[in-house]
């Protein structure tokens, strides 16, 4: 902000630049004992599963600002401080609403604090600064997102201080035209300040009527134009004027060097959440404030990495009795995920807002386990806090349980037996997943070499004859998709690990091949590493004759999950995943 002196003995103008005093986080210490460093120009993401402690963190962040003692998710913090009482004093004097109080108290007001004059001393002394705190921290919280769009009050205009964000909106066209535009994006119609209020300044929400030749928006036929055609904000749907107050803190306050949001999300759809999102982001841009968002979105989350990449900080935050354990997402990995199109689109961000997340290879696979660990037999009456994603396929198994665990997310792999035979993918899945391959490599090669000496199923001429007797058989257009897969289905059973993926365990030979897979199983379930013991999925019920998603689909129908007999070692299975993974 600038002063202007006019010296009485010179005609120019003399500018004076106003410090704006500000405060920041420089260092966070959480009850787990982590300790977060921060720039004063962050944005912090706090994700993880309900009751990780996420709203009490924003809260006990804003406590700290005021008095500097200690809650139960944050324990310490050390702040960075910009100014003085005295630059305080000159900026309140030059921007604030000055008015006065009984007893000739002299009070600053301004957008969200009001500080009475005595008590800009406080701003250097961290035991009592919560007189001024209002200055420098503020939050909005899911209680005030609905009303914080109301109308304005009546004030003078470019002669009094503004005391609400619409206020700005008033004085500032290109700022108005931001946010319009943006909620136009965002809703399909158009965000006009009312600027003849009287008492009051409104939102209303329409097509913007054209403002007539010569004229402005206080002119009398714009003003009954806006009125009859359009609809005062506040009476409009939770989603809207939830959307409207965050964006008018957003990109609005600059007051405040701190700004704590919760849920940002709330009351909107999908599509709004991650364009709010990006829009909160790229205000940040030339923002040199603090932004701390707890969000249970991935719509949230990823429109504020598109929006600004290189200031969002992921953390996610997870409970265990009364430690809440931290962990963060490096800008490095973020970026990596953002860049790997499968992984982006893969749900793994959804599981920063689970207690576990299982993979799985394929999306059929996914539905069907999920169906299974939903049965009251296997999970209780409590509903499973599990997100199944699947990998399409063992080889991006690494990469996604890798990112789900640089941020703490605990993670269980189910993948069919042919596994073992890629030892690569095997091999670094099981260290992925905390395993030391040499407990098991000797187990692995065992079972390995059995499946690779025995007897082909199948001689080549064999293989031949019944691919051309598929081919004969093919004679009308709409059966090319059922020939393709009878096809397939022949290469896979002459394959050598054919077989002992249809049939499993019980496809090996008994002694030493079979107590060497058992034992593997074992050590690899001890990680969270399954394999799926009766070869793959469609093993579980091989009286359905389906593959993938029709199999899936076939047993949901037809099949009773929690008394078929048939599907008895599938709920075990089931059962023992959940044994391990329930926290």
């Amino acid at each position: 902000m600038e002063i202007e002196d006019q010296d009485n003995n010179a005609p120019q103008m003399k500018k004076v630049q106003l410090l704006c005093p500000k405060l920041s986080f420089e260092s966070i210490r959480f009850s787990d004992g982590t300790t977060l460093n921060l720039d004063e120009d962050d944005i912090v993401v706090l994700v993880g599963p309900n009751n990780a402690g996420k709203s009490a963190a924003l809260r006990e962040l804003e406590e700290w600002v005021g008095y500097s003692r200690p809650g139960l998710v944050v324990k310490f913090a050390a702040m960075n401080k910009l100014g003085t009482q005295t630059d305080l004093h000159a900026y309140l004097e030059k921007n604030a609403q000055k008015t006065t109080g009984s007893g000739a108290h002299v009070y600053y007001g301004g957008i969200g604090y009001n500080i009475l004059q005595n008590h800009l001393q406080f701003f250097d002394n961290p035991g009592k600064r919560h007189r001024v705190a209002p200055f420098f921290v503020k939050q909005l919280t899911t209680e005030r997102r609905i009303t914080d769009s109301n109308p304005a009050s009546g004030i003078a205009l470019f002669h009094q201080p503004p005391t609400h964000p619409i206020h700005l909106l008033l004085m500032d066209e290109n700022l108005t035209k931001n946010i319009s535009d943006k909620f136009k994006h965002a809703f399909g119609k158009d965000l006009t300040p009312f600027r003849a209020g009287g008492n009051e300044f409104p939102l209303y929400v329409g097509n913007k009527p054209a403002i007539p030749r010569g004229k402005d928006e206080l002119a009398k036929e714009f003003v009954e134009n806006l009125q009859n055609s359009n609809v005062p904000l506040q009476t409009q749907g939770d989603g809207m004027r939830s959307f409207v107050s965050v964006m008018l803190h957003a990109l609005t306050e600059r007051t405040h060097s701190i700004q704590l949001l919760d849920e940002p999300e709330a009351f909107l759809h999908p599509p709004q959440a991650r364009l709010l999102g990006r829009y909160i982001a790229e205000s940040q841009k030339e923002a040199s404030s603090q932004l701390f968002i707890a969000t249970h979105s991935t719509d949230v989350l990823e429109g504020l990495i598109e929006g600004c990449p290189d200031k969002v900080r992921i953390v996610r935050l997870r409970r265990e009795n009364d430690v809440n354990h931290i962990k963060e997402l490096s800008k490095q990995h973020t970026k990596s995920v953002i860049e790997d199109a499968f992984a982006r689109f893969s749900r793994v961000f959804d599981g920063l807002f689970f207690e576990h997340v299982i993979i799985c290879e394929s999306e059929a696979d996914c539905m069907f386990y999920q169906s299974i660990l939903s049965l009251p037999s296997i999970s209780g009456d409590r509903r499973p806090d599990v997100l199944f994603i699947h990998a399409a396929g063992k080889h991006r198994m690494v990469k996604l349980a890798e990112t789900l665990q640089l941020l703490d997310v605990p993670v269980s792999v189910i993948v069919d037996i042919d596994i073992l035979n890629d030892v690569n993918t095997f091999k670094n899945l099981f260290e992925k997943l905390g395993g030391n391959w040499e407990e098991v490599e000797s187990h692995w090669k065992v079972i390995f070499d059995h499946v690779l000496n025995r007897r082909p199923p199948l001689s080549v001429e064999q293989i031949v004859e019944r691919i051309e007797g598929k081919l004969k058989e093919f004679t009308r257009i709409q059966d090319l998709k059922e020939t393709k897969r009878e096809i397939k289905r022949i290469f896979r059973d002459a394959w050598p690990w054919g077989t002992i993926k249809s049939s499993g365990r019980n496809a090996l030979s008994s002694g030493e091949p079979t107590n060497k897979f058992d034992t593997l199983r074992e050590k690899c379930s001890n990680h969270r590493l399954w394999i799926v013991p009766v070869g793959e999925l469609e093993g579980f019920c091989r009286s359905v004759g389906s593959h993938g998603p029709g199999f899936v689909e076939k047993v949901l129908e037809k099949r009773d999950l929690a008394t078929d007999s048939e599907l008895l070692d599938a709920r075990e299975f089931v059962g023992q995943i959940w044994a391990k993974a329930e926290p």
